[in-house]
């Protein structure tokens, strides 16, 4: 079901507040390998729908969809500065309408992998390029925090400092497609907007039957957009 898009006001870096105990940095080419075994122990293993559709949390490093675009030079860290460990991580990349079709082209092996699936069926439903009106974007592929370093609002620092990283690189606007209770929450929290959710119930097969069986709390798929101001 889609909703009526109206743009929110910006959350400007006010909410970031500076932490004693952490930096938060431009993830590199140099990460990858480590950012790929963070996103293993904690990000795969987490995902409500990866693990509904029985998809393996051990991703090969080039398998990671998203690690190929670190030089894009829009993805962070938020790094201990005690002893330099990563305590979570935001990936992002470009996207732009003719994304989809080009992938599939390329790998047909997604055709049959369900989670994958199933993003394409919310990214094309969600339409997000008529609803915004915009032809390119920065896309919000992971995010995600250490369990011990969470309650310290890195997540959040994380997708506001994304957010203010983008339009310094000229993006007209950001969007993510989240499939927990956590990543929705932030993502409101944060004054983007939702412009498509579907409950999980709702996503069945040719007979009628739901295809994923998803643990609470988490009940929905949501797509948030938040259109940026130009850099000044």
């Amino acid at each position: 079901m889609t909703t009526s898009y109206q743009p929110s006001p910006e959350i400007g870096s006010a909410i970031i507040k500076m932490s004693d105990e952490y930096d938060i940095v431009i993830a590199t080419e140099d990460d990858k390998e480590r950012i790929a075994e963070f996103l293993r122990k904690y990000f795969f293993t987490e995902s409500p729908v990866r693990a509904a559709s029985g998809a393996s949390p051990n991703q090969r490093t080039d398998e990671i969809v998203g690690l190929k675009y670190l030089s894009q030079g829009a993805s962070l860290l938020a790094v201990s500065k005690e002893d330099g460990r990563i305590l979570g991580v935001v990936i992002n990349y470009h996207t732009s309408p003719k994304d989809n079709d080009s992938e599939q082209s390329s790998n047909k092996s997604l055709s049959n992998d369900p989670h994958a699936k199933f993003a394409r069926f919310v990214e094309n439903n969600a339409n997000i390029w008529k609803v915004t009106g915009t032809d390119r974007g920065l896309y919000g592929y992971a995010l995600s925090v250490d369990p011990a370093a969470r309650g310290r609002g890195i997540a959040k620092a994380l997708t506001v400092r994304a957010r203010q990283v983008a339009r310094s690189l000229g993006y007209p606007m950001v969007w993510a497609r989240c499939t927990n209770v956590y990543s929705i929450r932030i993502c409101r929290d944060t004054g983007m907007d939702a412009v498509y959710r579907i409950p999980y119930s709702e996503y069945k097969d040719e007979e009628g039957k739901p295809i994923f069986n998803v643990a609470h709390p988490h009940t929905e798929c949501v797509v948030f957009v938040q259109k940026l101001k130009s850099k000044l």
